[in-house]
């Protein structure tokens, strides 16, 4: 299992995060990423993922460094 966490408040809304993993992540309607299986957006979100790897590449690629992923 892996905890993603996504830092939105600072979303410069690139949109890398959703190319690289469109499965988990998407644009909210306040034009800033949300992770797509939370109900409600806030200015961190997290989740439990039981496979990492796509959110792993947009952790890497996020210019603002906002998604980080634990491993455990």
């Amino acid at each position: 299992m892996a905890k993603v966490e996504l830092e939105r408040i600072m979303c410069i809304s690139c949109g890398n995060c959703i190319d690289v993993c469109p499965d988990f992540f998407e644009f909210a309607d306040d034009g800033l990423s949300h992770l797509k299986t939370l109900e409600n957006t806030e200015d961190t979100e997290e989740i439990e993922v039981e496979d990492p790897g796509c959110c792993s590449q947009a952790e890497e690629l996020c210019p603002v460094t906002i998604i980080h992923v634990y491993e455990s």
